[in-house]
């Protein structure tokens, strides 16, 4: 917006405010539980897998050795019924290596 420039929209009430970012709220809150979540069911793992970034229902995660690769390959199914134990729908589809 320009100095000068009239507002397109001025919040009156805190409930039309909440309303705009309730969605994003909602996201970066699954986010954290997610990365939390993730350090408790990959326990000691966390070194070889790295959570890296999530889109839609794929998870993304990055390896460092090959032999944890093919462990990760091998329990993706666990991992995945794990992980969406902690949301209110599960959401969670796919394990995707990087």
């Amino acid at each position: 917006m320009k100095l000068g420039q009239k507002p397109g929209k001025i919040w009156h009430e805190t409930s039309e405010l909440k309303n705009k970012f309730s969605r994003l709220t909602s996201q970066v809150d699954r986010l954290l539980l997610l990365e939390s979540v993730w350090s408790r069911v990959t326990a000691g793992k966390e070194k070889f897998w790295n959570l890296y970034a999530v889109k839609g229902g794929t998870v993304y995660v990055k390896v460092t050795v090959i032999a944890a690769r093919h462990e990760l390959m091998l329990r993706e199914n666990n991992l995945i019924a794990e992980l969406n134990k902690s949301f209110d729908k599960p959401w969670i589809k796919k394990i995707s290596i990087l």
